[in-house]
């Protein structure tokens, strides 16, 4: 009983750590969004290509589902679902960081105006949070095949989609930022 209170109070531990980490980490996105209003205003660029914008949202809602798909099916002890579907959510993230890449070589955005110092800026923050949520969610996945996770002990599952959960997050809220707001 004394082993099962010490993990229990461990684990409660880890998560208030993760949530002070994840809470740290949303201030680049918030002082991005408050040099919007101050700098630019309300404008949003003509030739601002929207719908490669909302191609890359709705893969990284779609690379969400699958990630917490895929920790349903560990604390169901399916280890192999959870494996791919953390490597399939993976790709996704990567088709999305493909699709802003290829904006920013086409420069849609002329990087030399307020628009496009704030646009570069913010994607530049969120294809970031994007890249370590994939060396997360693909690292986990090799994992998860060295330490067996199980039902009971998946800690590490729940950590990387609340991760990949805070990057779609900050990645919707540009989105919605520079294309549409």
């Amino acid at each position: 009983m004394a082993a099962t209170y010490v993990k229990d109070r461990e684990l409660a531990a880890y998560r208030w750590g993760l949530r002070i980490f994840l809470v740290s980490q949303s201030v680049p996105f918030i002082l991005i969004f408050a040099d919007w209003y101050m700098f630019d205003g309300y404008y949003v660029s003509p030739k601002v290509n929207g719908w490669l914008g909302a191609v890359e949202i709705l893969l990284d809602l779609l690379s969400g589902l699958i990630a917490w798909q895929a920790v349903v099916a560990i604390r169901h002890n399916r280890l192999m679902e959870m494996v791919q579907g953390f490597r399939r959510a993976a790709v996704l993230g990567s088709l999305q960081l493909f699709i802003l890449a290829y904006q920013w070589g086409t420069r849609f955005i002329p990087p030399g105006t307020r628009y496009g110092e704030v646009y570069f800026t913010l994607t530049g923050v969120s294809g970031f949070y994007e890249l370590v949520g994939i060396f997360v969610l693909i690292a986990i996945s090799f994992r998860a095949a060295r330490v067996q996770f199980t039902d009971e002990y998946h800690w590490d599952a729940d950590a990387a989609l609340y991760f990949w959960i805070f990057q779609m997050v900050g990645s919707l809220l540009s989105y919605l930022f520079l294309y549409w707001i």
